[in-house]
């Protein structure tokens, strides 16, 4: 999930300077389309625009996915702790329990 979001990013990433470069006029759209016609500059800058849309909505997904991901794991990751908790609290309930019980023997053999 991870690689898949840095790609999404560089790829937005280079899809922005190529736009920025286009519509800075040092990228020619009439050289890119190898054609003159003003009517494909047009058809190429409505292409562009779709590219926008469903480059920053799959990044968006992914984003979202990623962060679901993230929140899922530390999920995980409390209930582990709250088992060990627990595991750890009975554990010194039984030695106290052990403890107490050894000391009370000891104090009936003693007497």
């Amino acid at each position: 999930m991870k690689l898949l979001k840095g790609l999404l990013d560089l790829i937005a990433f280079g899809y922005i300077i190529f736009t920025l470069l286009l519509l800075a006029g040092v990228v020619d759209a009439n050289t890119v389309l190898n054609n003159d016609v003003e009517d494909r500059v047009l058809t190429l800058y409505k292409i562009i625009a779709a590219a926008a849309g469903v480059i920053l909505l799959a990044r968006t997904l992914v984003s979202n996915l990623y962060i679901a991901d993230l929140k899922h794991d530390r999920h995980r990751a409390e209930l582990k702790i709250n088992e060990l908790k627990a595991s750890l609290y009975e554990k010194r309930q039984a030695f106290r329990s052990n403890s107490y019980q050894e000391a009370a023997a000891e104090a009936e053999n003693s007497n």
